[in-house]
């Protein structure tokens, strides 16, 4: 049973260099990858037979940043001609695969040529069709339910008289990589360079930059900017050390400028490795590769050395408790870096896409354009190794009811003590402030719960900062000075240290606030601590409840 269950894995995640060993040969080796393959991230995973099918070949896969969204090719098309197919998955499911419309899918395609913007729902391809500026041009088409609107030539300054091809979008669609070429048909390119243009605040392009000559070597296409913004991935047959054919290069933009282009060995071949994609998270590239019978889609774990810094996807929407959208302001504070990270605004339709860096935690703030209405917050951690692709927030900004809470987790205090760091609670602060005074005749009980309480009877750390002191009475026996036994009254006085500061602290955020003006009828105080078995249990939690005013 156990043999059977290792061959099974080895169709998922064996390296292809193992093909022809024979089954026990393949067994013994795996069962000494199992601690690697089972206990870690796999090395290889092939993607679901949904897009795999077992009867076609599939090439060029470039996946959207947010990871739920794929173009690619497949000979499952009319006369097993290579065709490009879309398809999206709901959390991990994906959907069959659909061949994109003839609108967008001709013989004058560059047929590897696919992109998807950051939520799959805008494609570029290039193509001959009219109208056009030169040869090859990138054109747009947008998905607009299930429906793919007529493409769209993007026109000047990114596409010229020559040919342009394979575009790449910033996560945030502000910057467009793409590669220019002397030649171009419907199967490759030559003699190419990597061009960039920003956006402008009008939606235009800004006139394409050609990158430098350390990365244009001569012919050097592909461009695949990850979502980190800085990371960028290209292909070239043109640099020192290449294995053969179209091999893969990173290079970053850091401190205004670009670095040596690095050898993506551990996917590189003697054949040509370019239409290759990563997900915003970073963790793994998708590339064809030939499987047991057909080429297949497949991801490899990109090395720490080589990985682009992963971006977690906040898909958000803002409403009233309708469910109708609402306008706010939308911010993201580096709480790690003690910096802004994002401002802006929820569409129309009070929808929001921001991507956030790992590395960092953040405190998500979605602030209404009325004093007396509710506000949301959320913190984030992207420190950890279990960062989710999406994060979805639902903000719901509403007139206030008695038992709304409200989080108040950027308010904290100084080390050891309820004195509020004012300077560092800014934000938080302010939040509250605002919706106290746009809601006078409410009162908030603000709470501070302690979760990691210590007592000892000595000042054993710096955290015991609170001291209890317990009278007991007791009675003894005691002999008088002539030898007489008699009955003793006795006050021993307990002294014992805690941390337990959180009624003080509770009572601090309001005195504090009633400085700046809110009334102290608006306030009622609770503090609670309770002891913590774990270290990460060990936490202090501010919020606000709303209780009736009597």
């Amino acid at each position: 049973m156990l043999l059977r269950k290792i061959l099974m894995y080895e169709a998922t995640v064996i390296d292809p260099s193992m093909k022809n060993m024979k089954p026990l040969a393949i067994a013994a080796v795996l069962v000494l990858l199992a601690p690697v393959c089972l206990f870690g991230q796999a090395k290889v995973r092939r993607l679901p037979n949904t897009i795999n099918h077992p009867s076609f070949n599939a090439y060029a896969p470039y996946l959207s940043a947010d990871a739920n969204a794929i173009v690619f090719l497949s000979d499952n098309a009319e006369d097993n001609m290579l065709a490009p197919f879309y398809t999206t998955r709901d959390n991990a499911d994906w959907k069959e695969p659909q061949l994109l419309p003839k609108s967008i899918y001709t013989r004058l395609n560059f047929l590897r040529g696919f992109a998807l913007n950051a939520d799959g729902k805008k494609l570029y391809y290039s193509t001959m069709k009219t109208p056009s500026v030169g040869g090859f041009d990138i054109w747009t088409s947008d998905l607009k339910g299930n429906t793919w609107s007529e493409p769209v030539n993007v026109g000047m300054p990114i596409n010229s008289k020559a040919q342009e091809g394979c575009p790449s979008i910033a996560a945030d669609g502000s910057v467009i990589y793409f590669m220019r070429c002397e030649t171009m048909d419907q199967n490759k390119a030559g003699n190419c360079k990597i061009f960039r243009a920003g956006k402008k605040q009008n939606g235009q392009w800004d006139e394409p930059v050609e990158l430098p000559a350390h990365i244009n070597t001569g012919n050097s296409q592909t461009p695949r900017i990850m979502a980190d913004g800085e990371t960028l991935l290209f292909s070239s047959d043109k640099m020192p050390g290449c294995k053969g054919g179209m091999d893969l290069y990173s290079t970053k933009f850091t401190n205004g400028a670009w670095s040596k282009p690095v050898p993506w060995d551990f996917v590189n071949t003697e054949k040509d490795d370019q239409y290759v994609s990563v997900a915003a998270l970073g963790r793994y590239i998708v590339k064809d590769a030939m499987g047991q019978r057909r080429n297949e889609l497949m991801e490899y774990l990109i090395p720490d050395q080589l990985r682009p810094r992963g971006m977690m996807k906040l898909d958000g929407k803002v409403t009233d408790a309708a469910g109708n959208p609402v306008s706010a302001y939308i911010s993201i504070v580096d709480i790690t870096k003690k910096k802004n990270f994002y401002n802006g605004r929820p569409y129309a339709d009070g929808s929001f896409i921001v991507y956030v860096m790992e590395g960092s935690k953040y405190e998500l703030a979605i602030d209404p354009e009325q004093d007396a209405v509710s506000y949301f917050t959320k913190q984030l951690d992207l420190t950890t190794d279990k960062i989710p692709q999406v994060e979805k927030v639902s903000a719901v900004i509403k007139p206030l009811a008695v038992n709304d809470e409200f989080p108040l987790d950027m308010i904290s205090f100084k080390p050891y003590s309820s004195v509020v760091d004012a300077s560092a609670s800014a934000p938080g602060l302010k939040r509250f402030m605002r919706l106290v005074k746009g809601n006078p005749n409410v009162k908030f009980e603000i709470q501070v719960l302690l979760s990691g309480y210590v007592e000892d009877s000595v000042r054993s750390s710096p955290d015991l900062t609170e001291v209890l002191y317990d009278s007991i009475h007791a009675k003894y026996d005691d002999i008088d000075t002539l030898g007489q036994l008699y009955e003793r009254d006795t006050v021993i006085v307990k002294t014992t240290y805690h941390n337990d500061r959180t009624w003080q602290q509770a009572q601090a955020i309001a005195k504090y606030l009633v400085s700046q003006g809110a009334a102290e009828s608006n306030f009622g105080f609770f503090g609670n601590a309770i002891p913590a078995t774990l270290p990460e249990q060990r936490k202090l939690t501010v919020k606000a409840m709303v209780r009736a005013k009597k």
